[in-house]
């Protein structure tokens, strides 16, 4: 079995081979794509925040720059330092499309793997030293780029409401997660960030496919932990086939594995947490301790251990 029957089996599990054709382009250009710490800039109401992420903006060349008007600062010019996934279609050609992440992008094809799954197969992913640390700079680690040997590459996009989520080739490794905004959302944030003060009526925090919110819409206060929730894993977590320390156990999530919750159950205390049992479904990029992709799988665990 050849490297992409293998990638391929690993990502789709039990899902049936994938269809032809993609509606990609559409999804990805009827919202403004922003990175997930832009959520955090409004949480914490902040706007320096962002120079935490793209350390470049510290320089002096970048925080202050002059132009026919007079003086612009980093955060009067969204271009300075917006961090948005940019999508262009030039032809009908194998990879007639070209995706473009802060400060660089690749030429690319999408295919539709499931409804929210899609495959973004790069004509040369592979860039300089010199791009690496430019992009690195710019709050994109592209070591996978960089250590490319050959052109060819894919990466994985995932669709869970306003969230996307873009995996590495091997399918489990998150590369990245951005959030979606509409325009006029995107201009309420353009205007945060320029006064530092946030509004908070005009901006809203995304929602995933489930309806739940990680944050308390209107407060910029963290959301509560609640049912049908999607939360990782803190630690190596066992998943057992009953609400209980003695129930069987299924497998062992790695940490950072991802969950649906499905149900809740009793409370109990562990470790000295209260919390309740949660029963449980594993989501994509979920893995066990032998590196294993366990996506589908259905149990209970300790909601004390989900963060």
């Amino acid at each position: 079995m050849n490297k992409k029957m293998v990638l391929m089996a690993l990502l789709l599990v039990s899902v049936a081979a994938a269809v032809s054709g993609t509606d990609f382009e559409e999804r990805i250009t009827e919202k403004k794509w922003y990175r997930d710490y832009f959520n955090e800039v409004i949480y914490r109401k902040d706007r320096n925040i962002i120079v935490e992420y793209q350390p470049y903006l510290t320089e002096e060349e970048n925080i202050i720059f002059y132009n026919a008007i007079g003086v612009i600062f980093w955060f009067d010019e969204p271009s300075i330092y917006r961090d948005r996934i940019n999508w262009t279609k030039f032809d009908d050609s194998e990879y007639g499309s070209y995706i473009s992440m802060r400060g660089g992008g690749f030429s690319c094809k999408a295919k539709e793997l499931n409804p929210d799954l899609y495959e973004l197969e790069i004509e040369d992913v592979r860039i300089s030293q010199e791009k690496y640390e430019d992009l690195l700079a710019r709050g994109h680690d592209r070591k996978f780029a960089l250590d490319a040997t050959e052109p060819g590459y894919s990466l994985y996009f995932r669709f869970d409401g306003e969230y996307l989520y873009i995996y590495l080739e091997d399918g489990k490794t998150l590369y990245a997660t951005y959030c979606a905004y509409d325009e006029s959302e995107e201009e309420a944030l353009y205007e945060a960030i320029r006064t530092n003060e946030f509004d908070m009526t005009k901006i809203t925090f995304p929602r995933h496919a489930d309806g739940t919110c990680d944050y308390e819409s209107g407060g910029g206060v963290p959301g509560k932990k609640i049912v049908n929730g999607v939360y990782r894993a803190k630690d190596n977590l066992r998943l057992r086939e009953t609400g209980s320390i003695s129930g069987k156990a299924i497998t062992t999530m790695q940490a950072g594995s991802l969950v649906l919750i499905l149900s809740k159950g009793r409370e109990e205390t562990i470790d000295g947490i209260t919390d309740n049992w949660v029963q449980v479904e594993t989501l994509f990029g979920a893995i066990d301790t032998e590196e294993k992709l366990i996506q589908g799988e259905v149990g209970w665990c300790f909601s004390g251990y989900l963060k």
